[in-house]
């Protein structure tokens, strides 16, 4: 016991704090690295020497810029920037891998496709990498867009347009323009299938992962960092803004509750009851407006009967 003690002891000794940020590393010699993250943490780099080496019973820990932890790719600015930039080049080998199949499989089973080889690998963890900005997610979206219409669109319709030689096109249309290379709109796509862009499956996973937390007060950690009001337990006290899970969950749960009609739907509501409500919002939401994309469709709910 007190050898076990001993190691623990060490083990907390080689993690150190500095103002303004932390060091991490997984405590396995041969295997191990550390990141610096936090905020002022350039400040806190100019006061470490650059020939400053961390060891662990000899080893030297290599220095790091990001690290892969529970398949997330942590940068030392937590912008989740190389996360969602090596997560676009998944989706984008998927999408080629849909391609190649997507003729050989009976219709009825595009959208199980899509949530197995697709949905799969842009939900994992999102709650934890999803609050960065809209902008910061279009090429994610568009990838999205892309695996939406080679699964459900209508590619002979457009793949028809390039079967015609141009001389067979009567002489005002012979001179190609925008439209001609105008693709399908993923908009109607999206609301035929029932299916929540990048943006809207953040928010769900976001605000169905808080609910959990609420109602079962685990993890302990993430839980005691949530302060509800005392005034009305339905609603959250937020901390400062930013785009981690702390902020935006809170966050999304009193813009959602503010909606007319939910006036008895709280945190003790049913888990599957609240998911079904927030989803139909959120396909309402996405849906509204025109063929072409707005912003409101990412930021806003619609009311719904509960």
């Amino acid at each position: 016991f007190r050898s076990f003690v001993g190691w623990f002891r060490g083990w907390f000794r080689v993690g150190w704090v500095g103002s303004g940020g932390f060091g991490w590393f997984r405590v396995v010699p041969p295997f191990s690295i550390n990141v610096l993250f936090g905020p002022g943490k350039k400040n806190l780099r100019s006061s470490i020497p650059d020939n400053l080496q961390l060891s662990v019973y000899g080893k030297i820990i290599k220095k790091v810029n990001e690290a892969k932890f529970l398949g997330v790719l942590l940068d030392e600015d937590l912008s989740w920037k190389p996360h969602i930039a090596k997560l676009n080049k998944t989706l984008k080998s998927a999408c080629g891998r849909l391609y190649r199949i997507v003729n050989c499989l009976p219709a009825k089973l595009h959208k199980q496709i899509y949530h197995s080889l697709f949905e799969s690998h842009l939900s994992y963890a999102i709650s934890v990498w999803g609050g960065v900005a809209i902008s910061n997610l279009d090429p994610v979206f568009r990838t999205q867009k892309k695996c939406i219409r080679i699964m459900f669109g209508d590619t002979n319709l457009f793949l028809e347009k390039f079967r015609t030689c141009v001389r067979a096109r009567p002489i005002d249309k012979q001179k190609l323009g925008k439209e001609f290379f105008c693709r399908e709109s993923s908009k109607p796509l999206f609301t035929h299938e029932n299916l929540l862009t990048v943006q809207n499956l953040y928010r769900l996973r976001s605000i169905m992962e808080l609910v959990k937390i609420v109602q079962s007060k685990e993890p302990k950690p993430i839980y005691q960092t949530l302060n509800i009001s005392k005034r009305s337990g339905n609603r959250f006290l937020t901390p400062e803004p930013s785009i981690y899970f702390s902020y935006r969950a809170p966050w999304l749960w009193n813009c959602f509750r503010k909606l007319p009609r939910l006036e008895n739907f709280g945190l003790d509501s049913d888990e599957n009851l609240i998911k079904s409500v927030l989803k139909k919002s959120l396909l309402e939401t996405q849906k509204s407006g025109s063929e072409n994309w707005l912003n409101s469709n990412f930021t806003e709910f619609c009311t719904v009967e509960p």
